[in-house]
């Protein structure tokens, strides 16, 4: 009788523990779907730097395997074209910046050899340069224009926790957000997404 008493005993905490875990875990999920909601409700909150920068600030979604592959065709496929199992996925993170270059150059006289018809003639050239982050040139020929432009940027990203808020007081973590930072002073950031595997 006390035999069956003690395995019965074991059985219960057993069985405690398991639905205390899916509890828990359904707190946790329940959580998730939350902060996930009030990310895709809220909008990219794009800024400027004190140091003049273009930034955008986003929130965190948080994605199982199954949601992102059901919501996300398109990260997953480029994950399979680099070689990467999706399950293997930790975050995505995506950033559009658009460029706005004002120019005002003089225009020069270019000579140039034309092999074709054995002759020496003078084109229109023309050179602008922001180092580091621009540099256009180009030639017109015949009422023609050919132009090249360079333009380098560097994007950096900084993922941090929003904490609570109780009055004056500070606790726990309210969301995960992602702050972008363009550095070339000629793009604008447009668009932010971050997405978080969960594990």
């Amino acid at each position: 009788m006390k035999k069956t008493l003690f395995v019965i005993c074991i059985l219960l905490a057993i069985l405690s523990a398991w639905l205390a875990q899916c509890l828990f875990d359904s707190i946790e999920d329940r959580k998730r779907l939350h902060n996930n909601q009030e990310a895709l409700m809220s909008e990219v909150k794009l800024y400027e730097t004190k140091a003049g920068e273009s930034a955008a600030s986003v929130q965190r979604l948080q994605l199982t395997k199954d949601e992102l592959e059901s919501k996300y065709q398109k990260v997953c496929q480029e994950a399979k074209d680099l070689g990467i199992k999706v399950k293997r996925l930790q975050s995505v993170s995506q950033t559009s910046t658009q460029g706005n270059i004002q120019i005002k150059t003089e225009i020069r006289d270019s000579i140039v050899y034309k092999p074709e018809i054995h002759l020496v003639d003078t084109l229109k050239a023309f050179c602008w340069k922001d180092p580091p982050w621009a540099d256009v040139s180009g030639v017109i020929d015949s009422g023609k224009i050919n132009l090249s432009i360079y333009t380098t940027d560097t994007i950096k990203q900084m993922v941090h926790r929003v904490p609570k808020r109780f009055l004056f007081f500070k606790f726990g973590c309210k969301a995960i957000r992602q702050e972008v930072i363009s550095r070339n002073p000629h793009n604008r950031i447009i668009y932010s997404e971050y997405i978080e595997l969960e594990k």
